[in-house]
């Protein structure tokens, strides 16, 4: 649509402003819905993309060859089991999606400058979809099922900045960039204490 247009060269707007002059590669899912948005998004800093990969283990959750009420019922279901558990009948359910998500994060995304014959980067932009980004950060939180189940999807052109950082203890050098980007809003206020006092 025009307005989802709008939205994603406004998104690759801000995108160039997080980047500035920096180099980039573009990861997108190859759904048609994610390459139009690509196609928009890339206007605004056409030039620093290094090269473009179409990556299908980022795609959006496959729903099987579900449609009206059969949709409906089965989607019904799902809200009762739970989206990361629940699994379509000839589809996929959102562990599934997890678990090819964190093949691509752990094959490409951690060696993405590692490789022989591909040119580093300073930049990753990943163009995908809201239950994708949701596990993304499941993976890189932590988080349990629950606690994935009480976050929401990002809206249309929203931005998560992940910014590395070596000191980060765990698994993974990556962090949500509040600053930068949006946060993901959740159903659950949750709070954080650190046994010095300190509370977030």
């Amino acid at each position: 649509t025009d307005r989802g247009s709008e939205q994603a060269r406004k998104a690759g707007q801000r995108i160039k402003q997080i980047i500035g002059d920096e180099s980039a590669h573009l990861y997108v899912s190859p759904f048609e819905r994610t390459l139009q948005t690509a196609r928009n998004v890339r206007e605004a800093f056409e030039g620093q993309i290094v090269h473009t990969y179409m990556e299908p283990r980022i795609r959006e959750q496959e729903f099987g060859n579900l449609q009206g009420e059969d949709f409906t019922r089965f989607r019904d279901e799902q809200r009762r089991v739970g989206r990361f558990w629940y699994r379509f009948k000839t589809g996929e359910s959102g562990a599934d999606v997890y678990d090819r998500v964190k093949s691509w994060w752990d094959d490409t995304l951690l060696n993405v400058n590692l490789k022989p014959g591909v040119t580093p980067v300073d930049n990753v932009v990943v163009i995908t979809h809201g239950l994708t980004m949701r596990l993304i950060l499941m993976q890189l939180n932590g988080w349990s099922p629950n606690t994935f189940h009480t976050v929401w999807n990002a809206g249309n052109c929203d931005i998560y900045v992940l910014s590395k950082d070596l000191s980060k203890r765990g698994e993974s050098p990556y962090g949500l960039n509040a600053a930068e980007g949006d946060i993901p809003e959740s159903s659950l206020e949750i709070g954080v204490s650190f046994k010095r006092g300190e509370k977030k």
